[in-house]
């Protein structure tokens, strides 16, 4: 009875060691479907320089209505746009010089 519980366990071992010395190729990632890292990785999308829009015939203006559009939509954007362009002194106040600066 030892016997044969030591033969299926001397069979089973050599089983799996034959399993395991088998080749891998034909289970590999790439013929799973799976691509190389280098290739998956987008390069340059979405980057364009602003001579890719003047050949598309933008100039460099925006039309009006739009960005007042833009700047009633977006209360950071007018914040911003307020700070940068009509608060020229920086101190978080408005005042009547630097309004009528601007204008």
């Amino acid at each position: 009875m030892f016997a044969l519980k030591l033969y299926v366990v001397v069979a089973a071992c050599l089983l799996i060691i034959t399993a395991d010395a088998l080749p891998t190729d034909a289970l590999s990632r790439q013929e799973r479907g799976f691509r190389n890292a280098a290739l998956s990785t987008a390069r340059g999308f979405g980057k364009r320089t602003f001579q890719d829009f003047k050949d598309n015939g933008f100039d460099g203006s925006i039309p009006l209505d739009w960005f007042a559009d833009q700047l009633n939509r977006n209360p950071t954007l007018a914040k911003l746009v307020a700070e940068k362009i009509v608060n020229l002194n920086g101190d978080g106040f408005i005042s009547q010089d630097e309004l009528y600066q601007v204008l």
